[in-house]
């Protein structure tokens, strides 16, 4: 029930943005929005509209259930595919995703962080590392894509000069 822990960095960090203090409406889009904990969390908290999207339609149905009048009016979670939204928002939140896209999803990521995030905009990401000792040469090496594994399911480690290139467009004031 609790926000995860780019949700929380995500608010700390807005709180203390000249460019969204006295902010009346943020757009957030949340990809992957899971049960919808971290779009609620940061709904409930700051002055936003945020749409969730998730692959997952048990996923929307439990996000959807977790609304209350209030957040209705804020908060809207869709079981749609990232790569087709258009919109344009002041924020892009993606946690826990990014490491189980395969390389064309992880370019069409990229593609839609580029068409749907304002010029002024942020992307809150969070990834794993090829440092994550948890996760690091678990499984089988997937063939011409380094960094990656099959196990039970994908994963791709990042490095962080392969996040800089993947995300050359914008102005990364931290990676860690």
């Amino acid at each position: 029930d609790r926000p995860g822990r780019l949700a929380l960095f995500a608010y700390n960090f807005l709180k203390q943005s000249r460019r969204f203090q006295g902010a009346k409406d943020i757009f957030i889009l949340d990809i992957s929005c899971g049960c919808g904990r971290d779009a609620i969390f940061l709904a409930s908290n700051l002055p936003c509209h945020i749409l969730g999207l998730d692959s997952s339609e048990k996923a929307i149905e439990i996000a959807r259930s977790s609304l209350n009048r209030e957040l209705e009016k804020r908060v809207e979670f869709l079981c749609y595919d990232f790569s087709r939204v258009n919109d344009k928002y002041d924020i892009i939140l993606a946690s826990g995703l990014y490491q189980l896209l395969r390389p064309n999803k992880r370019v069409e990521f990229v593609e839609t962080v580029k068409r749907c995030l304002k010029t002024d905009g942020m992307l809150f990401l969070s990834t794993l590392s090829v440092r994550d000792p948890q996760h690091s040469g678990r499984g089988e090496p997937v063939e011409d894509d380094p960094n990656s594994f099959q196990q039970e399911q994908y994963i791709h480690l990042c490095t962080r000069e392969e996040l800089e290139k993947d995300f050359d467009f914008l102005n990364i004031s931290a990676l860690f």
